[in-house]
């Protein structure tokens, strides 16, 4: 059995960045730049109105009142500009060309139009008001974004703005679930005694499409050696990452790890001195990951948030991969007894992280409200309220 911090380390050390793709950038979304991409052009490329109003010298201002010459207007797009001379001003609208010579913007409602004249109510008025700079975004040839940013709607306004129409991502992981259990029951099959519906791939593959992870191949496997080893092999020999859903812990009808072996994986760890997701399995079969997940939903969530989205988010070349980490104040006294580290569903609310309801390992109705893991240690198993915790924000 390994620690919290001991699992990570080893999935981490295990864990390799996948190779580099050229994409376009309407397909990048939800992947993690594999190279620096640097700015073609400045943004903005000209200096640029940041308001509508009237281009002036800033010194001809020298009162309020200030009357000066309408020689014309510069509007967005405009390529044939009117100079800006002292004692002159421009009609300009946001995001037009500033005129040469003008060395700020006065914005329109601190003015006002008599005849070819426009009075200037503002004063004194600031060199360089309301005008952006030409690259005060970004000049051309610097580091518009880093190798390892998440390529995010954000980014991909801010790259098309340069022209930018294609990066280099890494790949995806492709995914194979493993689902366990004679006890479940697919969509829309009556229910009977003893049965349960099967709600973990779906699960899973919701948590997967939230971290960029659009498809996922889900193979179902009755509780037998045979039948288990023969769906892992499958699901291996075509995908880069393998998360078994149950069949891990230490029943009779447990049989994922028994397949493993048998399939001549390498364990790098099983179980975890944690609670819930003690049957936590890591193992590799060449380059191929697998994550062996307790059955219980919240287990099998808890551990897909803290080890197996991190291992995924290092494939696809992210420099962070784990969950943020806040520290914030518990409203509600917690203590725990036992050898364990604890994982509780919890909600972030008003600056403090409040435990939920429901903190039992087959409870998931507590998950559909969270917004964040509470994570304590041992050595913490006893909080008072308004103390600080580690608390993990879900990509939600």
């Amino acid at each position: 059995m390994v620690t919290v911090n001991e699992a990570k380390e080893k999935i981490i050390a295990n864990t390799s960045p996948l190779a580099a793709v050229t994409v376009p950038l309407s397909q990048a979304l939800g992947s993690f730049l594999a190279s620096d991409v640097v700015a073609p052009i400045a943004l903005p490329p000209f200096r640029q109105s940041s308001m509508d109003g009237y281009a002036i010298v800033h010194s001809d201002v020298t009162e309020p009142g200030t009357a000066l010459h309408l020689t014309g207007e510069s509007k967005a797009g405009q390529a044939d500009l009117p100079s800006v001379q002292p004692g002159t001003a421009v009609r300009i609208f946001t995001g037009a060309p500033v005129p040469e010579g003008a060395t700020a913007v006065v914005m329109q409602e601190n003015t006002s139009v008599a005849g070819n004249a426009v009075q200037i109510h503002e004063y004194p008025v600031a060199e360089g008001k309301n005008v952006r700079r030409a690259g005060q975004q970004i000049q051309q040839g610097a580091v518009a974004l880093a190798e390892g940013t998440l390529v995010s709607p954000g980014a991909v306004g801010f790259l098309k703005g340069m022209d930018v129409n294609e990066v280099s991502v890494h790949g995806k992981p492709r995914i194979g679930l493993l689902v366990t259990g004679d006890e479940l029951l697919k969509a829309g099959e009556p229910l009977v005694p003893g049965k349960i519906y099967e709600s973990n791939s779906d699960m899973l593959k919701a948590a997967l499409a939230n971290a960029g992870i659009a498809e996922a191949t889900v193979s179902y496997a009755s509780d037998a050696l045979e039948a288990t080893i023969a769906a892992l092999k499958a699901l291996i020999d075509e995908h880069d990452v393998v998360l078994a859903s149950g069949g891990i812990s230490v029943g009779d009808y447990d049989f994922v790890g028994k397949a493993l072996e048998a399939l001549g994986a390498e364990t790098i760890f099983y179980k975890v001195r944690q609670k819930p997701g003690k049957p936590l399995l890591f193992g590799k079969k060449g380059d191929k990951l697998i994550f062996a997940l307790p059955g219980n939903p919240a287990s099998s969530l808890v551990c897909y948030y803290e080890y197996v989205l991190p291992a995924l988010r290092k494939m696809m070349g992210s420099g962070e991969p784990f969950l943020r980490s806040v520290r914030l104040p518990l409203r509600h006294a917690y203590r725990f007894d036992g050898e364990r580290d604890e994982f509780l569903k919890a909600r972030v609310e008003g600056g403090e992280v409040v435990s939920l309801d429901g903190q039992e390992s087959f409870v998931i109705g507590s998950f559909a409200v969270a917004n964040a893991i509470i994570y304590l240690p041992v050595s913490q198993n006893r909080v008072a309220a308004g103390e600080l915790v580690e608390v993990h924000l879900l990509p939600l």
